[in-house]
């Protein structure tokens, strides 16, 4: 029995309702078609749906929104990004050779430091915590080289071992170092430095460090000063101290 239906031929399968079906899908596309063309088109409707679609697509459409606030300090933020310490070192060598007066102070270049003593008498009255005067252009002059600084600065005032006179307003050696840099660090806003300045009072501490090869009288002259301490880091990154 299986030997004689094997043996039969095979039936090809009928096709014919595939035309029927197409047919089908003709007269319901046609349908569709003919309800759309009866139909009112809501105008306001379309255009807002195609403005919107536009808008997502278009890559060339461009937009306004407002500023963030971190965006309005964009340049405020650049302005505060420290600078190399070897360009920063050219750079006030140049402004301190314009002034009479800072030209008489030392600019040196330490490892991770960039350090401009100014000495005492070149800008206080003896004694006193009070500005000269005369140094006030001077000070414009600092101002202006450090206004777009962005390294971590600090202002160390410096004294000598003697204490001060009965009739000084100042108690101690740390009083007067600590009352001269505050003064310095003051007149340096006033002069247009925008950023916070560290402000530390070291008394005679630094003395012992100053060369044994000079006379007492150098030695006095040079630690009655205010350092200017410049750093390699940013504005809030930088440490205290010298």
């Amino acid at each position: 029995m299986i030997e004689q239906f094997a043996s039969l031929p095979r039936r090809q399968p009928d096709k014919g309702w595939m035309i029927t079906f197409a047919d089908l899908m003709a007269l319901l596309l046609t349908f569709f078609v003919l309800l759309f063309s009866m139909s009112k088109v809501e105008t306001e409707a379309w255009q807002a749906l195609v403005d919107a679609l536009a808008n997502r697509l278009n890559p060339s459409h461009e937009s306004s929104r407002p500023l963030l606030e971190s965006e309005r300090n964009a340049p405020q933020l650049f302005a505060s990004r420290a600078i190399d310490l070897d360009y920063l070192a050219g750079v006030m060598q140049d402004k301190i050779a314009d002034d009479p007066t800072l030209r008489r102070g030392l600019l040196r270049r330490l490892d991770d430091r960039l350090v401009f003593s100014l000495p005492g008498e070149l800008v206080f009255e003896p004694g006193q915590a009070s500005l000269h005067a005369a140094s006030e252009p001077a000070m414009v002059a600092l101002g202006a080289a450090l206004q777009l600084v962005g390294n971590s600065v600090s202002l160390i005032g410096h004294s000598d071992p003697s204490p001060p006179p009965p009739n000084s307003p100042f108690t101690s050696n740390w009083d007067l170092s600590l009352a001269r840099a505050v003064v310095l660090a003051n007149a340096l806003t006033a002069s247009g430095y925008p950023h916070p300045l560290r402000v530390l009072g070291a008394a005679d501490a630094g003395y012992a460090d100053l060369s044994p090869g000079l006379s007492e009288g150098q030695r006095q002259r040079l630690s009655r000063r205010v350092d200017i301490v410049i750093r390699e880091t940013g504005i809030e990154g930088g440490g205290d101290g010298q």
